[in-house]
């Protein structure tokens, strides 16, 4: 209970605080999440049935809450638009499913396994104790545990960033592997209805179990079968390719038919480019939106397959656009705002500029880069300046500047006041160190607003 006080008072805060509302909402997925949690604890131990032991209940429980947590992650694997806005952006929603995926992983499922052994109690003999086929459905269950704690332990490890780097897993491989954690989910589940005494012992707990376990299997379900026929999309070609530097290709993308995206600067897509036949794709930042429906999209060749595009993409091609998503959006600031792009996380902020919607703002834009020759927008960034009445450009190279700080930042721009926001879009070395250096000079966290380029 004293939690579900903090996070009430919390949310009452929230709500009163004076800020944009589409900030607040941001809030509420992480805090219903986490109040889930909570609730589903209460439950479990008010309804737990008699004669079961502290140690096997909360060993039990740690199952059902990785279940939770895993379901969490099936449901925000959905890219289900609606759902953006409680959770600040699709890039936020990956953000929080691959946290909860560890947490289910390394704070509930290795104690489950942990205080289960320590119990000394098989649960499982007494539930089937009589029944002819105690034996089967015992090591069935068992079985089906084990495959699931060892299957969802390698993905989530083969998710992090360093292992990645490490094993070098193509991203399709890497994929392929992901899309199995439903079936593992659903082991996992089928392990607790076959081995759970508290589940078992309780017809409400049985109800709410399975509940979970439909909502989990129905956002599989959708992502697996649903998802690509009712994402939005549009079909487009190709009409003008660009290469201004050595490893980033611009492309111009004009609609093929009557229907197109409504999409803004800032916000991204994700792209396939040759047609409907494959489901290969990958989200961009959307660098601009013409008058006539025309999208750019810039981008750099980081991996196996933006290399392939650099190098094999040509006007003429046909393309499709799925989305858009993401609330990166400079609406979402006062007045006075800076904006930070590092390399190829300029995109966003082109976007804004060069088609912008409405009024801009006040704001100091540094566009970061190892060198001028590695800054192949430089000329149409310092061209906007000129033409933007309130837009400074801060170009900042790193091999003669070093990399940016925030006392950099205080110098060239001004002082950070507590009404400043700023726009990080970026490696994610460089958005991890601003976003904590800015905090600790007393910014808020909703003041700091970051678009993450790792899906993965």
């Amino acid at each position: 209970m004293p939690v579900l006080l903090a996070i009430a008072i919390y949310a009452i805060r929230l709500m009163r605080a004076p800020m944009d509302v589409r900030l607040k909402k941001r809030h509420a997925g992480p805090l219903t999440v986490t109040a889930g949690a909570v609730v589903l604890y209460l439950a479990w131990d008010w309804l737990r049935p008699d004669g079961i032991s502290t140690v096997y209940f909360v060993g039990e429980f740690a199952g059902v809450g990785a279940a939770y947590l895993m379901t969490c992650t099936l449901v925000l694997a959905t890219r289900l638009t609606w759902l953006e806005q409680w959770f600040g952006g699709l890039d936020r929603m990956y953000f929080w499913h691959k946290q909860y995926a560890m947490w289910s992983m390394l704070l509930l499922l290795l104690p489950h396994l942990t205080l289960h052994f320590f119990s000394g109690f098989d649960g499982s003999a007494k539930h089937y104790a009589g029944t002819p086929q105690a034996g089967q459905l015992v090591g069935m269950g068992h079985l089906l545990g084990a495959v699931s704690a060892i299957g969802l332990l390698v993905l989530v490890v083969i998710s992090l960033g360093q292992v990645g780097r490490i094993l070098r897993l193509p991203y399709e491989r890497w994929l392929f592997l992901h899309r199995l954690t439903g079936l593992l989910l659903l082991s996992a589940l089928v392990h607790g209805w076959f081995l759970d005494l508290v589940i078992n012992g309780s017809t409400v707990l049985l109800a709410v179990y399975t509940t979970m376990a439909m909502v989990g299997m129905t956002a599989y379900a959708y992502d697996e079968l649903v998802l690509r026929r009712r994402e939005p999309q549009a079909d487009y070609s190709i009409r003008r390719v660009s290469r201004p530097a050595p490893d980033i290709v611009d492309l111009t993308l004009t609609p093929s038919g009557s229907d197109r995206l409504p999409l803004a600067g800032g916000q991204f897509v994700y792209l396939r480019v040759g047609g409907r036949p494959t489901w290969r794709e990958h989200p961009f930042s959307v660098a601009g939106v013409h008058p006539d429906g025309s999208v750019r999209l810039t981008i750099r060749a980081l991996g196996r397959g933006t290399q392939k595009l650099y190098t094999d993409v040509r006007e003429g091609l046909p393309a499709t656009l799925n989305g858009p998503y993401g609330m990166f959006d400079h609406t979402l600031g006062g007045p006075r705002q800076i904006w930070i792009g590092g390399g190829i996380g300029i995109a966003p902020f082109l976007g804004w500029l060069t088609h912008p919607s409405g009024t801009l703002p006040r704001a100091d834009l540094f566009y970061c880069a190892p060198a001028a020759d590695a800054a192949p927008f430089l000329p149409e960034l310092t061209a906007a300046a000129e033409r933007l009445p309130g837009l400074r450009l801060h170009p900042t190279f790193s091999r003669s500047d070093g990399h940016l700080t925030v006392d950099r930042i205080r110098t060239v721009a001004g002082p950070l006041t507590a009404d400043t926001h700023i726009f990080l879009c970026g490696p994610a070395s460089m958005l991890e160190d601003l976003s904590r250096d800015l905090h600790r000079l007393g910014i808020p966290r909703d003041h700091v607003h970051a678009e993450h380029f790792a899906f993965r």
